[in-house]
């Protein structure tokens, strides 16, 4: 497979899922097959499962949909290693893929008596990620993200409110058995703190650290007022940080991201930029989201202009949560484009994603900027 054939099916795969007849399931339980619909909740996108192409090295978190309607891609049977895929509107083989088992530790508890796959859980093959704090001030007030799940995860009963770095280098220990962790991704919801949230990471960060002093560790947060907290993740031992806007287009910002709008692109921009100067180059990310009806040019150039802070851009399409309002679904032609044009700039600007140590943009399944930045 060449890069610009990874490219193309990787982007399609995001943008569309697959179709698995929950009637097969159980026939693939009797193969000895683990498959099912991933997580209903949490943050970041739900509903999927994390897979490889057939080169073996590109990773894929899948939609993985029970109703036909929602996609003309379909998993097929298992043969040997992998699954076929098809497509169903053209009646013609799509690609193959092999299923990224779940780790044997989600069997196990922590010393506290809390199962560990409550704790932390495997992005694609060895991010371990974790919502340290289950609960967000958006949340609460009735203006949540139209995409965000990050409370269901409580009400399905799948972790617990509040994790500490105990708990944590307890789980870290058991997937490094298995090498199933060689990075970290830790994210929380906001909370109504002038820190939003930042020094409840600062106890955690320094305790992880300590115990796991080799494990980079990538942490989230929404745009701040001041920027001494930014400096403070830095201190306690974050190696990598997402400030997140999501949504570039103001008027589509106040209507997905209700409670977030009031946070000015002005004061992203600043946090960006001295997060930057904290953290250094290709260091710093932002989650961006794509399939709200954006104007394409604009929708670059804005990209541009937080790839001249020395940002990258991770872009993904929009999904769906799992039993809730249906979001639009992303032309992937259309994404395929931004992909490409997007890697140009970061190339133009000297914004490498492939140098980022530790998180989403290391772990890569959720967008295909890496696979773009190769592929241009």
């Amino acid at each position: 497979m060449d890069k610009t054939q990874v490219l193309k099916i990787k982007t399609e795969l995001l943008c569309k899922g697959l179709y698995l007849d929950d009637k097969l399931i159980d026939h693939y339980r009797s193969q000895g097959i683990e498959i099912d619909f991933g997580r209903k909740g949490g943050a970041g996108p739900l509903g999927g499962r994390y897979f490889l192409l057939e080169d073996g090295k590109t990773l894929i978190n899948v939609a993985l949909w029970s109703n036909p309607k929602k996609t003309n891609l379909r998993l097929g049977e298992k043969k040997d290693r992998f699954f076929d895929v098809y497509n169903e509107t053209k009646g013609v083989y799509f690609s193959k893929l092999e299923l990224i088992e779940n780790p044997q530790f989600y069997n196990l508890k922590t010393s506290d008596g809390i199962e560990m796959n409550k704790i932390a859980l495997v992005h694609g093959l060895d991010c371990l990620a974790s919502t340290i704090y289950q609960k967000c001030i958006y949340w609460a007030c009735g203006e949540a993200c139209e995409f965000c799940g990050i409370e269901l995860s409580l009400t399905y009963n799948t972790t617990i409110a509040e994790k500490n770095y105990i708990q944590m280098s307890e789980v870290i220990s058991a997937a490094k058995k298995e090498g199933r962790c060689s990075h970290m991704t830790l994210t929380s919801g906001t909370e109504e703190s002038t820190d939003k949230g930042v020094n409840r990471y600062v106890e955690l960060l320094r305790g992880v650290k300590e115990n796991h002093p080799d494990i980079p560790l990538h942490v989230q947060i929404e745009a701040i007022e001041d920027m001494q907290y930014i400096d403070k993740l830095k201190e306690a031992g974050a190696d990598t940080i997402g400030i997140h806007i999501e949504v570039l287009d103001d008027r589509i910002r106040e209507k997905v991201t209700p409670g977030k709008a009031h946070l000015s692109y002005d004061l992203y921009k600043k946090n960006w930029k001295h997060a930057v100067k904290a953290f250094g180059d290709n260091q710093v990310s932002t989650y961006i989201l794509t399939g709200f009806g954006e104007n394409r040019n604009e929708f670059i150039d804005a990209v541009e202009k937080v790839i001249s802070l020395g940002v990258i851009p991770y872009i993904t399409p929009v999904r769906s949560i799992p039993g809730k309002k249906d979001l639009p679904i992303t032309d992937y032609e259309k994404l395929l484009d931004i992909y490409l044009r997007t890697a140009i700039l970061m190339k133009q600007y000297g914004v490498n994603p492939l140098k980022n140590r530790a998180g989403c943009v290391r772990c890569g399944g959720c967008s295909a900027i890496s696979e773009a930045f190769k592929a241009s």
